[in-house]
C-alpha cells in the first residue's frame, strides 16, 4: 500500500515542534508517495471566541499554511463546518474536503494514511478502514511521546498574560506558530477567553440548557415594539447594542433615516446567537449598513475606549448579569456604560423589572384548576420529558415546583408560606418573588435555565439610584412600564393578589414589568 494524503483531522488550536517534526517523519517513509499531500482538516471552523474553539478558523488555517510553507510541508486545509457531535464524523470529513477540493482530493482507506491523537476519533476512522498514525501517542495510547497542541495551549492559559515567558509554551510551539500568535494576538485572545465568568460552557455559551429557538422567536417578536418605545432616544453616530441576541434591534434601527450615516455595533457573548448575526449579515439581510458584529463579553474586552460611544442599548440583559455573575459584577457594568458613553450620549436600557414596593408581603390565590395537580412535582423520567410535564400542571402545582427549582443551585431560594384563609389556600411571599414566577412559569421549554434568572432583583427606583450614583442623569422616556399582554394572558388567569390591611385582604393593582431607562451623560 501506497500513500497519498496524510490526513490530520483536528480543531488546530496550535501547532507543534513535535507535529512537523513527526509529519516530516511520515512522508519520508517508504509506504509514502513521493509529493504525497498533509492534508489538514480544520474542525469546528465555523466556531470562535468559545474555551472549546478560541481561535477561528480563518485565523487557524492561516497558521497552517504560514508553518506549512516555512518548513516545505506539502499540505492543503480545508475547512470543516460542524454545529454538533456525528457518528459518523469521519466519514463527513472525508467527504466535505472531496466536495470542498471538487473532487480533487479523494481519500480512501487505500491512498489515505490517518493522523490522530485521539483515541476514540481514530476508532472511527479505523471502524472505516484507515490506517491510523497515533502521533503524540503509541500504539496503545496508553503513553504520550510528545505534547499534543491543545496540551500547549493549557500550558499558555495557566500562564495567564505572561504566556509569551513560559518556557513551555515557548519550547513547543512552533516558532511560526508562535509568531503567529503574537502577531494577532492570540494568545491574549485565549487568555481573556479563559478568564471570563459569563461564559459557562465551552462551546461559548452563558447557560447550556436554554431553548435557543423559544429565546430567538421571543426576542425578534419584542424587538419592533420596544424599539419603538426608545427609537427616538437613539442618538446617530456609534451605536453599540450589548448582548444584541440575533442582531434585530440593530437592524431595526438600521432602517432609520436619521441614522443611515451611523456605525452599527452587536456584542453577543453567545456563540449560538453571535452566529446568527454573521448568517444574517451574510444573507445581506442588514442593507448597506456599516455594521459589525463581535463576540466578547463587553466586560472583559477592550473594543471601545473611554467616552467612544453615542449610544449604548441593552436590552433583556442586566438581569442576566446580575443572575450569573452577581450585583458587584452589575455595579460594575453600570460603570463601565458610564465610562464608554461619550459626553451628551444616551445609554438606554429595557428590561424585567420588580414591581413598586416589590418587598412588600402579598397573599396569592393560585390557579389550581388550570392543569394537572399531581402527587409528586418530581417524577423520575428523562430530561427531554421535563418540559411536556411541567405543561400539564397547574398554575399551583407549578409554582410549587417553581419555588423547590427557583436559584437552588445558587442558594437564593425564595421564603414562602402557606396561610389559609376562610378555606382557601394562599401562598404568602414577597411581590417580586411572585411576579418571579408569574413571569416565567410558561418558559417550559427552558426551565432549567430560567430557573437561575432573577427578574425582579430590583425595582425601577433602584435603578434610577443605580445609574444616577455612576453620574448618568435620567432622561425623558424614562419609565416603569406594564406589558399588558403578559399581565392579560400570564398573571391575571394564574392568580389573584392581596395585601393585608387590617386584617383584610385587600387586591393589589397588577405590576409593572419592565423599566424602560434613557440615561444621558451630562456634556
Amino acid at each position: 500500500m501506497s500513500y497519498k494524503y496524510l490526513l490530520i483531522p483536528g480543531r488546530h488550536q496550535a501547532i507543534t515542534q513535535f507535529q512537523v517534526s513527526h509529519l516530516k517523519e511520515l512522508l519520508a517513509r517508504e509506504d509514502v508517495e513521493r509529493g504525497a499531500q498533509v492534508i489538514w482538516a480544520v474542525t469546528s471552523a465555523n466556531h470562535a471566541g468559545t474555551q472549546r474553539n478560541p481561535v477561528s478558523g480563518s485565523r487557524r488555517i492561516g497558521m497552517i499554511e504560514a508553518v506549512a510553507l516555512a518548513e516545505d510541508i506539502p499540505s492543503q486545509s480545508y475547512r470543516i463546518t460542524n454545529m454538533t457531535e456525528k457518528p459518523d464524523f469521519s466519514h463527513y470529513v472525508v467527504e466535505s474536503i472531496r466536495l470542498e477540493s471538487k473532487g480533487r482530493v479523494m481519500m480512501t482507506p487505500d491512498n489515505t494514511l490517518v493522523i490522530c491523537s485521539t483515541k476514540d476519533v481514530a476508532a472511527q476512522y479505523q471502524a472505516a478502514g484507515f490506517s491510523i498514525d497515533t502521533a503524540e501517542y503509541d500504539e496503545s495510547f496508553e503513553h504520550q511521546r510528545g505534547p499534543r497542541p491543545w496540551d500547549v495551549v493549557e500550558e499558555l492559559i495557566k500562564s495567564g498574560p505572561q504566556w509569551r515567558s513560559s518556557a513551555i509554551v515557548q519550547e513547543e510551539l512552533h516558532p511560526v506558530c508562535f509568531a503567529h500568535y503574537e502577531r494577532y494576538g492570540l494568545g491574549d485572545d485565549i487568555v481573556e477567553i479563559f478568564q471570563d465568568p459569563l461564559i459557562d460552557s465551552d462551546d461559548g455559551d452563558i447557560t447550556t440548557t436554554r431553548d435557543y429557538n423559544t429565546y430567538r422567536q421571543a426576542f425578534e417578536d419584542g424587538a419592533i415594539r420596544k424599539v419603538a418605545d426608545f427609537g427616538q432616544y437613539v442618538l446617530p453616530g456609534r451605536i453599540l447594542d450589548v448582548g444584541c441576541a440575533t442582531g434585530e434591534t440593530l437592524k431595526i434601527l438600521a432602517e432609520r433615516p436619521e441614522l443611515f450615516e451611523s456605525d452599527f455595533y452587536g456584542v453577543e457573548a453567545a456563540r449560538p446567537l453571535f452566529q446568527i448575526c454573521q448568517q444574517r449579515k451574510d444573507n445581506n439581510e442588514f442593507g448597506t449598513a456599516n455594521i459589525f458584529f463581535y463576540q466578547r463579553n463587553i466586560m472583559r474586552s477592550s473594543l471601545f475606549p473611554h467616552n467612544s460611544l453615542n449610544t449604548i442599548i441593552t436590552m433583556a440583559l442586566t438581569h442576566e448579569i446580575e443572575s450569573y455573575l452577581g450585583r458587584d459584577e452589575l455595579k460594575s457594568f453600570i460603570q463601565r456604560m458610564y465610562d464608554i458613553t461619550a459626553p451628551g450620549g444616551v445609554y438606554i436600557n429595557y428590561d424585567v423589572v420588580g414591581p413598586h414596593n416589590k418587598d412588600q408581603i402579598v397573599y396569592a390565590l393560585l390557579n389550581d384548576e388550570d392543569g394537572d395537580n399531581p402527587d409528586t412535582l418530581f417524577p423520575d423520567f428523562p430530561k427531554e420529558m421535563l418540559a411536556p410535564f411541567i405543561r400539564t400542571l397547574s398554575t399551583k402545582a407549578r409554582f410549587r415546583r417553581f419555588v423547590k427549582d427557583f436559584r437552588a443551585k445558587e442558594g437564593d431560594v425564595m421564603a414562602v408560606s402557606y396561610e389559609t384563609i376562610d378555606g382557601k389556600e394562599y401562598a404568602v411571599l414577597r411581590h417580586a418573588d411572585l411576579c418571579d414566577f408569574l413571569a416565567k412559569k410558561d418558559y417550559a421549554n427552558s426551565w432549567h435555565s430560567e430557573m437561575h434568572e432573577r427578574f425582579c432583583f430590583w425595582e425601577y427606583a433602584d435603578w434610577v439610584q443605580a445609574l444616577t450614583e455612576v453620574g448618568f442623569e435620567i432622561g425623558e422616556g424614562s419609565e416603569a412600564k406594564q406589558n399588558t399582554w403578559l399581565i392579560e394572558n400570564r398573571f391575571a388567569p394564574a392568580a389573584k393578589v392581596f395585601k393585608k390591611v387590617d386584617d383584610l385582604l385587600v387586591e393589589v393593582e397588577q405590576p409593572v414589568t419592565n423599566a424602560l431607562l434613557v440615561a444621558r451623560k451630562p456634556s
